[in-house]
C-alpha cells in the first residue's frame, strides 16, 4: 500500500484531487511514531496550519491577521470553544449552503447558549475579506488547491532527495529533514498563495 491516487469529487478535475493509498494514512500518530522509519530515522509529522483560512486569504488577495485565525474572543466568544469554531468554520466551507444549526459533535464544545448564528457572526466580523468566499460552497476547490500544493511539495522535496510521505494537508519526513522541509512546505504555498502560511509540527 505505497501507490498513492489522486481522487476527484463530483465528476470535475477542479474538484477535489487529495492523495489516497498510502498505508500511514490509516495509523494513528502514535503509531507512526512508533513504527515507521525513513532512512532508519524517526519520523516528524509537519502540517500547514489553519491552511482552509490561509487559501481563502490568498485566493482573495487579502493578508490575514496575525495569530489564530480560528480565535474569537475578541468577538465575543471565549477562545477554550476553539475546537467547536474550528468544525464550525470547517463546515460552512464544505456546506453548498449556509448552515442553520450547529454541525454533528459541535455541541461537545460551544455550550447550547451561543447559536450557529452567533458564531457566524463572530466569524464574519474576524474575517470580512473572506467571509464570502467562505460561504460559498467553495470547498471542494480549496480541496484541489491543497492537493495541488502537496504534490508540489512531494515534487520539490523528491528533488532534493527526501522522502516524504502525504497525509492530505502534512507530511511525514525523517527527522533529519525536518528543516528543509519547512522551508519547502512555506515556499510552495507562497508561491501558490501569496502568502507565508504556519508549518506545525503534528
Amino acid at each position: 500500500q505505497r501507490r498513492l491516487r489522486r481522487i476527484f469529487n463530483n465528476s470535475d478535475f477542479a474538484q477535489g484531487g487529495r492523495l489516497y493509498g498510502g498505508f500511514w494514512q490509516a495509523m494513528s500518530s502514535d503509531e507512526r511514531q512508533e513504527y515507521i522509519r525513513i532512512n532508519q530515522d524517526t519520523v516528524v509529522e509537519l502540517d500547514y496550519g489553519q491552511m482552509s483560512l490561509m487559501i481563502l486569504y490568498g485566493l482573495t488577495g487579502h493578508t490575514p491577521s496575525e495569530g489564530d485565525l480560528y480565535d474569537l474572543s475578541a468577538e465575543g466568544i471565549p477562545a477554550t470553544y476553539r475546537k467547536g469554531i474550528k468544525k464550525v468554520i470547517q463546515a460552512v466551507i464544505n456546506s453548498s449552503k449556509v448552515p442553520t444549526r450547529m454541525p454533528g459533535g459541535v455541541r461537545k464544545h460551544i455550550p447550547s447558549s451561543y447559536s450557529i448564528q452567533d458564531i457566524l457572526k463572530a466569524v464574519e466580523r474576524k474575517h470580512p475579506a473572506i467571509f464570502a468566499k467562505m460561504t460559498s460552497g467553495i470547498g471542494m476547490q480549496l480541496f484541489r488547491k491543497e492537493a495541488d500544493i502537496l504534490v508540489d511539495v512531494l515534487i520539490a522535496l523528491k528533488a532534493k532527495g527526501v522522502v516524504a510521505l502525504p497525509i492530505h494537508d502534512a507530511v511525514l519526513v525523517a527527522d533529519a529533514d525536518k528543516d528543509t522541509t519547512i522551508r519547502i512546505m512555506k515556499e510552495v504555498f507562497k508561491d501558490h498563495t501569496g502568502i507565508t502560511p504556519q508549518v506545525t509540527l503534528g
